[in-house]
């Protein structure tokens, strides 16, 4: 983690006082720019966990994380490269 990373806890009445991460912050996490996290959304792969009450949204850093597995997954599938993998393993 950067130095400068600080994450957005939510307030004392959240029931579960789970951690989450701004935009910014979770693309820096994980090292992938704000507009792949905003795709990431917008293809399905990840819900806000909460929205911020100046309309930004927050993640949970379990939801990035499988949404990073969910996109990496397609992307493979995508390529042919599952394919390719699968066919090196059988011989």
């Amino acid at each position: 983690m950067s130095a400068g990373w600080r994450p957005v806890v939510m307030p004392a009445r959240a029931p579960d006082d789970r951690v989450y991460l701004t935009t910014a912050q979770a693309a820096e996490e994980f090292g992938v720019t704000q507009d792949c996290i905003r795709r990431w959304r917008k293809l399905g792969y990840l819900k806000p966990a909460v929205t911020s009450s100046r309309g930004r949204s927050l993640w949970e850093f379990g939801a990035l994380a499988r949404a990073e597995l969910l996109a990496r997954d397609a992307a493979i599938a995508t390529s042919g490269s599952d394919k390719r993998v699968r066919r090196n393993l059988a011989a």
